[in-house]
């Protein structure tokens, strides 16, 4: 009687172990589950309300046509860092990049994954705003920022000045963090062109 009173604790245990997983692993599983980016604890309810209003503000450009529609244009190719790092294709909007404002809900880029059957998927935003229109005079004005983010100045980008950007994984899970520039999970297919920052 003692053994079969263990089996039936030790079944129970195992029985509570994997209802408890079967959530995760049913999305884990579930091919149209979208990936969701880690939300920081430290955020304020502010900024993770802007943050979804952001997410409201974008989601019809999942569709490719809608932002090509919306001004987005193709920018050079996709963009990695190196075997280890991708970023993505730009399509960028070149009305919001060539003023001096930045909206949260008007990203001047969207980056997208470039996919093996030619479709593409996105999976974040880039805020751009042009060094010689953040700060005219060159008086050394502190770095743009958003979402308590400071961006940052990069002067190495092909057929671009001096550009001040940040990036947020607003529709790709990133684990170097939500504002990282690179995200080791995107992958560029290697049977087309690319643009490596790591040697540019």
């Amino acid at each position: 009687m003692r053994f079969q009173r263990l089996m039936i604790l030790g079944l129970l245990m195992v029985g509570v172990f994997f209802w408890g997983q079967a959530p995760k692993l049913i999305q884990a599983q579930s091919p149209t589950a979208t990936p969701m980016p880690d939300m920081s604890t430290d955020m304020s309810k502010d900024m993770l309300s802007l943050i979804h209003d952001v997410r409201v503000a974008t989601t019809q450009y999942h569709d490719l046509d809608t932002a090509t529609k919306g001004g987005y244009g193709k920018f050079l190719d996709c963009f990695t860092h190196g075997p280890d790092m991708g970023m993505g294709q730009h399509y960028v909007n070149g009305d919001l990049a060539g003023d001096d404002k930045l909206d949260p809900l008007k990203p001047e880029a969207l980056v997208y994954e470039p996919l093996g059957d030619g479709k593409m998927t996105l999976v974040a935003f880039e805020y751009l705003m042009f060094a010689d229109k953040w700060d005219p005079n060159n008086t050394g004005k502190a770095a743009p920022s958003l979402f308590g983010q400071e961006f940052h100045l990069k002067t190495n980008i092909p057929q671009t000045p001096p550009v001040w950007t940040l990036h947020i994984w607003l529709w790709s899970h990133n684990p170097d963090g939500l504002f990282a520039d690179y995200n080791p999970l995107i992958v560029c297919p290697a049977d087309q062109p690319i643009v490596d920052m790591s040697k540019a």
